[in-house]
């Protein structure tokens, strides 16, 4: 064989040898490649699986990196949310910012100027010293700070003022739910004897007619300058209209996420979830608008009052109260349809204890007609129990609502 043949050989040898390697390693690198890509994928499963986890069972003791984790969660449109925790049954809308309406400009802006005004005016009560504002104060949270009003004579009612916050969006109103309109709840306190205890509506009327300022705003805003209930109350309730005030769990739904710190997002998801608050406050404005039985109608006692049961003439109402809008809740203790809860931290306490429970003291108050339905409090009210830590979130929730 010649040389030249013999280098041509060698050459095809080795060339076969690099080609074989390259070949081998580059088989090599896929196969660590795929392994590396199926290695990934898997640590990504469980990661997201780990991830899923954290939102259905949250750590009680989370660290700053699970808190992280959840604000990531929420720090998004409202229905990419974690799943809401309901009881069977429950059908609830999610978190939402509230609807603001327009500013009222022109001829709605003088009424409601004109409304204010008569908010303000104790005249429209019969000793001449009691106005609407007495009871719902916009420093003290649209209410009175009180557990239950004085009014009349300093008479004292047995119920807490309802905050007035947003009211125009709600509906029914008062504690029993008496009224469904703005218009027709704006009536009543002034002939309730313990309120502003008129005789009658003509007489506020009358008063209020007689002075030379309101027939000149009367004549200006309702072409009369006679005014009658329907344009004092049209007045009084086209002010409360304004009463619409964001927060920041509006700014936060609104996608300004830094409204909330992690510590307020881990109380909003508590809420959502462990604390079972979302069953009845739910929705923009926080509120299932029902009514129900918190084993607080102190039956027998002093304070008794059976709620709903007063309109309805329904056994089931005993001890039923409207669930109130808690918007600005931290502005508005003390707190249930009689203020005998004084602060937040209470509020939670009794949720978690599984709310109130009412039962006959003695044989008098067991003979009762009313005790068995008064007793018969809402399925909601189920005992859970929160570390020092989750109920703190919590609270810094409810704070910033």
């Amino acid at each position: 064989m010649s040389t030249h043949l013999r280098l041509l050989y060698v050459f095809c040898a080795v060339a076969a040898s690099v080609i074989l390697a390259i070949s081998c390693y580059e088989v090599a690198k896929g196969r660590r490649l795929a392994n590396e890509e199926r290695l990934a994928a898997l640590q990504e499963r469980a990661i997201e699986q780990r991830r899923q986890n954290l939102l259905v069972e949250f750590p009680a003791d989370p660290t700053e990196h699970d808190l992280s984790f959840l604000a990531q969660a929420y720090r998004q449109p409202a229905e990419n949310f974690p799943p809401l925790s309901l009881f069977s049954g429950i059908k609830a809308e999610e978190l939402a910012p509230l609807p603001i309406p327009p500013r009222p400009q022109g001829q709605q802006l003088a009424k409601a100027q004109l409304g204010f005004k008569l908010f303000r005016d104790p005249q429209l009560s019969r000793s001449g010293q009691i106005s609407c504002q007495n009871c719902h104060n916009r420093e003290l949270g649209w209410g009175d700070g009180l557990q239950s009003s004085f009014g009349h004579d300093r008479a004292r009612g047995k119920r807490n003022a309802p905050p007035l916050f947003n009211v125009g969006l709600r509906s029914p109103l008062f504690w029993d739910g008496r009224a469904e309109t703005l218009e027709e709840q704006a009536l009543i306190p002034m002939t309730d004897q313990r309120e502003m205890a008129n005789h009658d509506i003509a007489s506020a009327v009358e008063r209020i007619a007689a002075r030379p300022d309101y027939q000149e705003a009367f004549q200006a805003v309702y072409n009369v300058s006679m005014p009658t209930a329907a344009e004092l109350t049209d007045a009084i309730a086209t002010f409360q209209r304004t009463l619409e005030e964001p927060t920041r769990l509006d700014r936060f739904l609104s996608g300004q996420y830094r409204a909330f710190n992690n510590e307020q997002i881990w109380g909003m998801h508590l809420f959502r979830t462990k604390g079972g608050c979302a069953n009845c406050h739910n929705g923009p404005l926080l509120t299932d608008n029902k009514f129900h039985n918190l084993g607080l109608s102190l039956l027998g006692r002093p304070r008794e009052d059976v709620g709903r049961y007063a309109i309805t003439n329904q056994l089931l109402d005993v001890g039923r109260f409207r669930t109130p809008s808690i918007r600005h809740v931290s502005q508005t203790a003390p707190y249930m349809h009689n203020g005998i809860i004084r602060d937040l931290r209470r509020v939670v306490r009794f949720y978690e204890v599984g709310g109130g429970r009412t039962r006959p003291r003695n044989e008098r108050e067991g003979a009762n007609p009313f005790m068995p339905y008064a007793g018969m409090t809402s399925p909601f009210l189920r005992p859970f129990s929160l570390t020092v830590r989750e109920r703190e979130a919590l609270i810094a929730f409810l704070e910033a609502i």
